[in-house]
Parts: C-alpha cells; sequence; structure tokens
C-alpha cells in the first residue's frame, strides 16, 4: 500500500463512520478527505429510544453519516455530530448573503410577518431564534413597528450586525443562553433553523418557558420526508447491494440539517409540551430566478389542495407548523 493510501486510510479509521474504510480510499483520496472529530448517536436524540430503521447514508465534512427514523417517537435524524467549533465557523460564513435574504426569501419572509401579525396583540414581544441578521425580524417591523423584536443567533457577527443595522436586542449563543432567558414572548419564531438544534430533547423543554401564556410558536422547516422515502425506494429497488454500501448522498436532503421533521413528529411533540392547538400549513417558496412565474402560481395551487383536502395534502416543500396553547388569535 503506497503512502498516501496508508495515510487516507487512518483518516477513514478516525474520521467513526466507514465500517469498511478500505472500501473508500479512492473516494477520500478524490476528495482530499481530512481528521475531523465526531461522535456517533446509539440513540434517538428525543426520546432516547435505541430501535430505529435506516433512511439512507451521504458523506458529510469528510465522515460517513447515517439518516435514521425513531420507531417510537418517528423522528428522522443523524447519527453523527461534526466537532461543535467547526459547524460554528461553518455557520459564522454560511446564510450571510444580503441578496439571499432580501430578495430569495421575502415572500417567506412576509408569510410568516403576516402570521405574527395576527398572532400577536398590540406591544407584544417576539423572538427570532437562528435570526441570522435580522432580515425576518426588520419585515415584521414594518408590518408592526408596535412590536419588540429579540433575535437569537449562534453566530456573533450576525448579531452585532441585526443590533447596528436595526437596533434589536440579540442573544448570542444556542440553548445554553435561551435557558437563561428570564423574559417570555407572545411569539417564538423558528424560520429553518430546528434542525441545526443537536441538543434537540432539552430545546423541547426550553421553549414553553418562552411563550407566555396566550403565546404561539412559528415553525418552518422543509417538508420533503416523503420525497426521500420514495427516492430511497427506488434507490433500494434498482442499485445492487455492493453499490448502495457506497452511496454518498440523500436526493432531496440537505447535509447540513441533522434532523427530517415530519407533520405528525411535529404536531405530536409540540402538543406533548403543552400547545393544544397545532396546525401545519403549506409556507411560500424562495423567489427563483426573474421570471419565474411558476414558484407563486405552484404555492397557489398547493394552497388550494391543502384547503380543499381539510388541510390532510400538504405538498409545499416546506411547511409552517404554527402551535399556540389556546385558538384565541387576534381580532
Amino acid at each position: 500500500m503506497e503512502k498516501q493510501e496508508r495515510e487516507m486510510l487512518e483518516i477513514l479509521q478516525s474520521n467513526n463512520g466507514f465500517a469498511h474504510p478500505d472500501r473508500w480510499l479512492a473516494y477520500g483520496i478524490e476528495h482530499n478527505f481530512k481528521k475531523v472529530q465526531t461522535d456517533k448517536l446509539d440513540a434517538c436524540p428525543d426520546c432516547e429510544s435505541r430501535s430505529f430503521d435506516a433512511v439512507g447514508q451521504y458523506v458529510y465534512y469528510c465522515t460517513l453519516v447515517n439518516l435514521r427514523a425513531c420507531a417510537q417517537c418517528g423522528l428522522v435524524f443523524a447519527d453523527t455530530r461534526i466537532d461543535p467549533q467547526v459547524i460554528l465557523s461553518h455557520f459564522e460564513e454560511a446564510y450571510k448573503d444580503e441578496a439571499y435574504f432580501n430578495q430569495g426569501r421575502r415572500r417567506i419572509f412576509r408569510q410568516i410577518a403576516g402570521l405574527v401579525d395576527r398572532l400577536v396583540p398590540h406591544a407584544g414581544k417576539i423572538l427570532d431564534i437562528g435570526g441570522a441578521k435580522g432580515h425576518l425580524l426588520a419585515t415584521i417591523r414594518a408590518h408592526r413597528p408596535d412590536l419588540t423584536g429579540v433575535l437569537n443567533d449562534l453566530s456573533t457577527h450576525a448579531c452585532e450586525y441585526a443590533a447596528s443595522e436595526y437596533g434589536f436586542q440579540t442573544i448570542v449563543g444556542g440553548v445554553d443562553e435561551l435557558d437563561k432567558v428570564s423574559i417570555r414572548f407572545e411569539a417564538v419564531i423558528m424560520s429553518d433553523v430546528l434542525y441545526y438544534e443537536t441538543d434537540l430533547r432539552r430545546f423541547w423543554t426550553i421553549l414553553p418557558r418562552l411563550v407566555s401564556e396566550d403565546g404561539a410558536v412559528i415553525i418552518r422547516v422543509s417538508n420533503k420526508l416523503a420525497l426521500i422515502r420514495f427516492w430511497q425506494f427506488i434507490r433500494r429497488a434498482m442499485v445492487r447491494r455492493k453499490d448502495r454500501q457506497m452511496q454518498d448522498d440523500i436526493r432531496f436532503h440537505n447535509p447540513e440539517q441533522l434532523y427530517v421533521f415530519s407533520r405528525r413528529y411535529l404536531l405530536t411533540r409540540l402538543k406533548s409540551i403543552g400547545f393544544s392547538q397545532v396546525t401545519a400549513i403549506p409556507s411560500e417558496l424562495p423567489v427563483g430566478a426573474r421570471g419565474k412565474l411558476w414558484r407563486p402560481a405552484f404555492f397557489l395551487l398547493c394552497k388550494l389542495f391543502w384547503f380543499l383536502s381539510f388541510g390532510s395534502l400538504l405538498i409545499t416543500p416546506s411547511m409552517i407548523v404554527v402551535a399556540r396553547r389556546h385558538s384565541l388569535t387576534r381580532e
């Protein structure tokens, strides 16, 4: 064995994911693998059950990650946690593009702002968890200048920008910092962030304490579990077992995300922590390139299907889950 292969074999063995590292030698050399500290989960990160089914596997940050479905609570989760410092460094750079927020997500922000407008009373307080640089809160403030917005994010840079550009109060950090918050909010928003929470079980215990008695939770997540499962079924049917063992990606799954949430899981989990009314609705799509009129047309069609099916048919690529302890909304 050549020196390069010996060194790559050592990397593959140390990266804590490759059951047969010798099979991945050429792949690792081609993709210039480096040593990365990882931890493997041997239980569901929410209910702690050790009974789960395999969904698929993919390569992320030089390690092989398995996507599993908990047989007890239904959570679909990645079984690998990358070195937290590596991930923190990644999020200091990622999702900070101005055009992405100002243009690409403007329909999404307007939809969430409309929900906040209906749900939050005059002079209420809202918390945007994982709020990046504050563009969503700024959109909400444009609709409701009476509201007080607080932004939370792992990125120090993002929080500094939100404070200096918009004047928002900020909370830098993850669940440890949220656990220290004594204020209760009329709305807690998590737009495309819940699947990055490493300590999910603890987060579910903290969330109810952040929401006022008549408050609401607004969560936006992807809605692609059915697509993922269908594609994996097709792959298993058409690809030889030996080749399936070399699978390096899962179609329709973002490898950065630690979870793939189903509507059933979220509705059940939110009800278990005290939210009696929980609803999932179609979410707006990101704005495409100029002239892409199919996106708003597709969204309207999806809303029609959802309405005619009495909320059972939800086919947009993402969904918004709204949870309240009570069913009252602002008149």
